[in-house]
């Protein structure tokens, strides 16, 4: 367990689709992802002091997110400290995921009654908003603090487009935004 740590790199694809088109202003945008690092804390309680030792590594290591799994919850001081991590400048670009390892013994994503759920990117947001003259508040919500929408790692303000099937109507889809 001490040695369950890893990063992964984002491919070429993923890269291009989460870079924004160049703009007058910024003629050289920035991919809105990065490298990861995944670890798995074997901790019995996981506070303040581990989830700080953890987003440094980040920082130090360049790392743009991170996904720690814990045996247990976080006390309520770290999880109080992950939700300001955004805005501090102590924590990554990306954000930080926890997980509690008993949420991921089963893949819910491949589950018979979870439909299946899509992130779309800015351009397919825009112009499924144009496309119905939409606001992105008009749409139906999903919380980010869902199942699906964790596993996604879905922040707010994304879409997600949601794959049903149906009796009458064979397929169709429906969209939510990330609050």
């Amino acid at each position: 367990r001490t040695k369950l740590h890893f990063s992964a790199v984002p491919s070429e694809d993923m890269l291009k689709k989460y870079t924004l088109p160049a703009t007058a202003k910024d003629p050289n945008p920035v991919p809105q992802i990065g490298t990861i690092w995944i670890e798995f804390n074997s901790d019995e309680n996981v506070g303040l002091k581990q989830l700080r030792d953890y987003m440094q590594h980040l920082v130090s290591g360049s790392y743009y997110s991170g996904i720690m799994v814990c045996t247990k919850a976080m006390t309520g001081m770290a999880l109080r400290l992950l939700r300001g991590s955004s805005s501090l400048e102590e924590g990554p670009k990306g954000g930080v995921e926890v997980f509690v390892e008993q949420d991921l013994l089963v893949n819910i994503t491949k589950h018979e009654l979870v439909p299946k759920h899509v992130l779309l990117s800015r351009e397919e947001k825009d112009q499924l908003l144009k496309r119905y003259r939409l606001k992105e508040t008009q749409l139906p919500r999903i919380q980010v603090t869902d199942p699906v929408a964790k596993y996604l790692g879905l922040r707010r303000g994304q879409v997600v487009k949601i794959i049903r099937k149906s009796e009458t109507a064979g397929r169709y889809a429906s969209y939510r935004w990330a609050i």
